[in-house]
């Protein structure tokens, strides 16, 4: 009987053998191997479900969650030539061991599947896996009949799967579900996520999780600290990392509200985590298409700004800066609650006391029309909306975004909200803990109200008129924007 690792030693002799390996500079790309990691019902004690499952009903949508265990050889890599700030790598270490999870949620029938997968690097922030890009767009993904897959990809984050969850004080759980959880370098990801990826378009393999699914085009997408990786895998990796018939694994890319700042390729073995300043590489310097999303949070918050001009003048990329959104806006704060409490038994919100409510303009609108943007792109060749991007200023030599009269952004991707605004949307909220994160919404005085919106059917005349725009220019989806009006005409305001 032969190990999973010798096994993974024949598939890499074998295909080598056969040629059917593709390059990374000096590496290879190969198949993992993959376990199902099966929902197992009964006591506290007893019972083994994956971290983060979703907690809605996916069946009401004809979906289904599954978790696999993904195994693996990867490779560290380091830059061939680190002073030039140039992205080309090299292999430094070789054929490390490595297993991981995959979170996927698919149609239950082949047949609804509409051939993208949204592969997300999953956030590790907290100390623990998130998945915000499926929390604002799971009605989209769903709607649309796309796969989505979501990856543990950082060491910390599979050491808590295995350690972390399995002796966690609030919940009581099965101990065993990770127990051979292992991603002993940082560096490893880049294998992890390419190997995943051609495996997920190898339908040929007993191993692939969408075997029976016809996978045209995979969109890596990632959120906040995940974004870097992103970048870091556009520059380095995304030209190299082929399938056998020579296509990219990685059809494009989606980063979203992430700063100016890309992952070092090895990672905190021997540097820091994320590149420095002013590091030529932390732009996106390859030729696959990308989205970069920002909302208004991270613009001047997370020096985002910084990387505006590089990338404005690239023809395959877009920047689309959301004004009034925020990093977590209340959807995602209940949303991402529900984890939270069921899986760690903490508090559902990492923001509980904000000093103001938290901003209710919901990013996941704009997001969602912008992978379906970019998806067409991809796929159809269908031209994006150009950049857009949030007015600024340096007063005392600092950027500052541009606000109008009632204390809003200027310029960039500007939802229906921020046109019939309601009051001040603020990027960031106050508080303890992640609170900055939040954003804040400062209502207007009945005053404001009624000299804006003198009655009902103004607000809602005016608030539709921006909605059939947001969709006529590519920023809202026919389904949300219907969704909107039924929202606007239901409200109070002007009543």
């Amino acid at each position: 009987m032969f190990s999973k690792r010798q096994n993974i030693y024949q598939i890499l002799f074998l295909t080598a053998l056969l040629g059917l390996i593709p390059t990374i500079g000096c590496a290879a790309v190969s198949l993992p191997t993959t376990e199902l990691l099966p929902v197992v019902p009964g006591t506290p004690e007893t019972r083994s479900t994956p971290f983060i499952a979703w907690f809605m009903d996916l069946s009401a949508d004809a979906y289904v969650e599954e978790e696999y265990a993904v195994s693996g050889l990867a490779n560290i890599y380091g830059y061939v030539n680190d002073v030039a700030e140039s992205p080309e790598v090299e292999v430094i270490d070789a054929d490390i061991p490595y297993t991981t999870r995959i979170l996927v949620r698919r149609p239950i029938d082949p047949d609804r599947f509409n051939g993208t997968v949204i592969y997300e690097v999953l956030n590790a922030t907290a100390g623990w896996d998130g998945d915000p890009i499926w929390q604002s767009n799971f009605d989209y993904i769903t709607r649309e009949g796309a796969v989505w897959v979501g990856m543990s990809t950082k060491p910390n984050t599979v050491k808590f799967l295995r350690d972390g969850w399995a002796s966690w004080p609030l919940v009581t759980r099965n101990a065993s579900r990770y127990a051979d959880m292992s991603m002993p370098e940082f560096g490893q990801v880049w294998d992890m996520l390419n190997q995943t990826g051609l495996l997920l378009k190898t339908p040929s393999s007993a191993d692939n999780p969408l075997a029976d699914l016809d996978v045209e085009r995979i969109i890596m997408v990632g959120y906040s600290q995940s974004a870097a990786y992103q970048v870091t895998h556009a520059n380095s990796f995304y030209a190299d990392a082929v399938t056998p018939g020579g296509d990219p694994i990685i059809d494009g890319y989606f980063i979203s509200a992430g700063g100016d700042n890309a992952k070092h390729v090895t990672g905190p073995a021997s540097m820091p985590e994320s590149l420095p300043n002013g590091d030529a590489r932390n732009m996106l310097l390859g030729d696959a298409p990308t989205f970069r999303f920002q909302t208004q949070t991270e613009v001047v918050g997370f020096s985002a700004y910084l990387v505006r001009q590089s990338e404005s003048d690239n023809a395959m990329m877009r920047f689309y800066e959301m004004a009034g959104g925020s990093h977590v806006d209340a959807e995602i704060n209940v949303i991402g609650g529900q984890a939270l409490v069921r899986d760690l038994g903490l508090p559902p919100s990492f923001c509980p006391d904000p000093v103001v409510p938290y901003n209710p303009i919901i990013i996941g609108f704009v997001q969602s029309a912008l992978l379906e943007g970019l998806g067409q792109w991809i796929s159809n060749g269908v031209e994006p909306p150009a950049s857009r991007f949030m007015d600024l200023i340096f007063p005392g030599g600092s950027a500052e975004i541009a606000l109008d009269a009632h204390g809003n952004a200027i310029g960039g991707v500007r939802p229906p909200q921020i046109e019939v605004p309601l009051g001040t949307y603020l990027p960031n909220n106050l508080g303890p803990g992640f609170c900055f994160l939040f954003g804040g919404f400062d209502a207007f005085d009945d005053e404001t109200l009624g000299s804006l919106y003198p009655n009902h059917g103004s607000y809602v005349s005016q608030l539709v008129r921006e909605i059939t725009r947001s969709l006529d220019e590519g920023f809202l989806l026919r389904e949300d924007a219907a969704t909107q009006r039924t929202a606007a005409a239901a409200s109070e305001v002007g009543q």
